[in-house]
């Protein structure tokens, strides 16, 4: 169980542990959802939606994938 008042010297590894990862999933669940994954911060093809590019939405669902297990298996191994 979570303690109710996070020391300051502790929140950046608590932001790190547990609240970038549930933000990180919870957008990947949102893109599913929605059929628009989240191809970079700025451009003109910032979005890519499912219907229209599908190869492209799944390529970028698949990478982001990749990256979601290396990052758990790095932080697992850095333990």
């Amino acid at each position: 169980m979570l303690p109710t008042r996070i020391p300051f010297p502790a929140m950046p590894q608590f932001v790190a542990l547990y609240v970038l990862p549930a933000l990180a999933i919870v957008t990947y669940f949102l893109q599913l959802w929605s059929g628009f994954a989240i191809a970079g911060i700025s451009g003109n093809n910032m979005l890519v939606d499912r219907r229209t590019k599908p190869g492209p939405y799944w390529f970028i669902m698949a990478l982001q994938t990749v990256i979601f297990f290396a990052i758990a298996i790095v932080t697992t191994l850095n333990k």
